[in-house]
C-alpha cells in the first residue's frame, strides 16, 4: 500500500513519538485520520488542529466503518476492544513499525541506525535534506528545532527514518542507504548480549539492496564487525584513519563542536555545530555523509548542519531559575549519560554539576547498574528518582534506587535516592546553588520536575537571591 492510496487510517496509541509520526504523514497525504490514546499531549493536541478526529479512551466505537488500515503502537493488545473490532470488520491491522515499511516501500530510504544518536542524526539528515531542495518525507522520534514537524510525507523520493532496533522493528523496512552510528548492548530482552544486538544490526544491514549503501563509524569495532559481514557497498566515517570521511583537529573548547572534515583525503569543509558536545560531530559527519550521498554539495549541507537547533529532549535548556540553567535529557544509557555529562561540563564551565537521574525501566538499572555508577560520578551531586517502570511488573520501587545512589556516596558522591518527585523538588529548593546547572536524565517523565521548578520560579530565585547576597556580606 503507497502513502497516495491511503484512504481512511485509524491509529491506536496514537499519542506515541513513532505513531503520532506516522498519523502526521497519512494526514498530509490525504487520509482521513483517526486515533486514541490514553495519554493527551501537545502532539495529539497538534493532530487535532491538524484534522484527526483523536479519542481519550479504547473504545470499538471508535473504529470507523469505512476504516482501511488500523495501526497499532507495540503497546497495543489483542485485548483492546479497537483492536477486537477490526479483527472482527476483517481491517487489515498492522504494528506500527510494520506500517511504516509498507507505506515507505517505494521510496528510496534513508535509515538511520544505532544505539545512541539516533534521533539527532535523524534529524539532521533531515534539515540537510529540506534545506538541500530534495522534498523528503521523513519521521524522527523526537521534536526538532528548525523543521516545522518531527515527520513529512514530502514530495520527493527520498525518506529519512529513525529505525528502532527495539522488538527488531527496524527489519520491517526497506533500507536502500543505512548510517549505522554505533552499538552496545541494550535491549537484553530482545537480544540478550552484545553477540545477539551486533547480529540484529547484520540482519538489518542485509535488507539493503546490493546497490545499496551501508555508511558506518569506522571507530566503533561492532559497527565494523556489521560492515565486514555486509553484501553491499559500505563506506566508513569517523576520526579512524581506515575512514573514508573524515574529522580533523575537532575543538570543543567553546562547548559547541568545530571541525575540519575530509572525503577520501580531500578537505571539503569545515563543520561548526550549535548544538553543544563533541558527541555531535560523529552524528553529524554520517548525516553529511548520507546526504552527500543523496546529491546533497557538501557546502550547502554544511551550512544546513550549522543552521541545526537541536532536538526536544536532547540536551534541551528548557529554562532558568534564578539563573540556574534547567536542562532536560534523554540519555537513558551509560554511555549516553556520561556524554551527556561530558558535555555540561564542556558547555558550563565553572558550574556545579547536579544530576537527577531516572533510570528508564529496571532492567537497565540492573544490567547496566556498574555503568550507571561510573557514568554519574563526575557529577557533583546525584539524586536518583524512582525508575520509569513502563511495563514491567513484580519489582520492590526504591530497592535499587537507593542502591545506587549508597554505591555513588561510597564513591564520595553527595548523592540521595527519592521515592517520589516531590522529595527531590524540595530537595532541589533547598539546595540548590547559583553556580549550579541542573540535568533531568531519562527517557522517562523525569523532566515533570523541571517543569514543576519552573511553576515555582518566583519561590526559588528568591531564595537564590538571598545566597548570592549572603555571599557578598560574607
Amino acid at each position: 500500500m503507497k502513502l497516495s492510496q491511503l484512504r481512511n487510517v485509524h491509529f491506536v496509541g496514537i499519542a506515541g513519538a513513532g505513531v503520532s509520526g506516522l498519523a502526521r504523514i497519512a494526514l498530509q497525504a490525504g487520509a482521513r485520520v483517526s486515533g486514541s490514546d490514553l495519554v493527551s499531549n501537545p502532539t495529539t493536541r497538534a493532530l487535532t488542529e491538524a484534522g484527526a478526529a483523536i479519542h481519550a479512551d479504547h473504545h470499538r466505537d471508535h473504529v470507523p466503518p469505512e476504516c482501511q488500515l488500523v495501526v497499532i503502537s507495540a503497546a497495543i493488545k489483542k485485548a483492546n476492544p479497537e483492536y477486537r473490532e477490526a479483527a472482527r470488520q476483517g481491517i487489515r491491522i498492522m504494528k506500527y513499525a510494520e506500517a511504516l515499511g509498507e507505506l515507505t516501500r517505494a521510496h528510496t530510504n534513508l535509515c538511520i541506525a544505532g544505539t545512541h544518536g539516533k534521533t539527532t542524526t535523524t534529524a539532521m539528515l533531515a534539515q540537510m535534506m529540506v534545506e538541500g531542495g530534495k522534498e523528503p518525507g521523513y519521521l524522527i522520534g523526537g521534536e526538532p528545532a528548525s523543521l516545522p514537524a518531527a515527520s513529512a510525507a514530502g514530495s520527493g523520493v527520498n525518506f529519512v527514518i529513525e529505525s528502532c532496533e527495539y522488538d527488531r522493528s527496524f527489519l520491517r523496512l526497506h533500507p536502500g542507504v543505512i548510517v549505522l552510528n554505533n552499538i552496545e548492548l541494550d535491549h537484553m530482552d530482545v537480544y540478550g548480549d552484545i553477540e545477539g544486538v551486533i547480529n540484529g544490526f547484520v540482519e538489518f544491514a542485509k535488507r539493503l539492496p546490493r546497490r545499496g549503501t551501508l555508511f558506518y563509524n569506522a571507530d566503533d569495532p561492532h559497527c565494523a564487525e556489521v560492515a565486514k559481514r555486509a553484501a553491499c557497498s559500505t563506506i566508513g566515517f569517523g576520526e579512524s584513519c581506515d575512514a573514508v570521511w573524515r574529522l580533523h583537529n575537532v575543538d570543543t573548547s567553546t562547548g559547541f563542536a568545530i571541525a575540519d572534515v575530509t572525503c577520501r583525503g580531500m578537505q571539503v569543509g569545515r563543520m561548526e555545530l550549535q548544538v553543544p558536545g563533541r558527541v555531535n560531530t560523529m552524528n553529524a559527519l554520517g548525516a553529511l555523509a548520507a546526504a552527500n550521498w543523496a546529491g546533497i554539495p557538501v557546502n550547502r549541507a554544511l551550512k544546513a548542519l550549522q543552521n541545526f537547533g537541536g532536538v526536544k529532549r536532547r540536551f534541551e535548556i528548557v529554562g532558568s531559575v534564578g539563573g540556574v540553567p534547567l536542562v532536560d535529557d534523554y540519555a537513558h544509557h551509560p554511555t549516553a549519560v556520561k556524554q551527556l555529562i561530558e558535555t555540561t561540563r564542556a558547555a558550563f564551565i565553572n558550574r556545579r554539576v547536579v544530576a537527577v537521574f531516572q533510570a528508564h525501566q529496571y532492567q537497565r538499572i540492573l544490567g547496566f547498574f556498574d555503568g550507571f555508577v561510573d557514568a554519574l560520578k563526575p557529577a557533583d551531586r546525584v539524586l536518583v528518582a524512582r525508575t520509569y517502570a513502563a511495563r514491567e511488573e513484580g519489582i520492590q520501587p526504591g530497592v535499587h534506587e537507593e542502591r545506587l545512589a549508597r554505591t555513588l556516596r561510597q564513591d564520595n558522591v553527595d548523592a540521595m535516592s527519592y521515592g517520589d518527585f516531590s522529595g527531590i523538588i524540595a530537595d532541589l529548593t533547598a539546595k540548590t546553588t547559583p553556580r549550579d546547572v541542573i540535568l533531568f536524565i531519562g527517557a522517562g517523565d523525569v523532566n515533570e520536575i523541571a517543569f514543576e521548578m519552573l511553576k515555582r520560579r518566583d519561590v526559588i530565585s528568591s531564595r537564590l537571591r538571598a545566597v548570592r547576597h549572603e555571599g557578598v556580606a560574607a
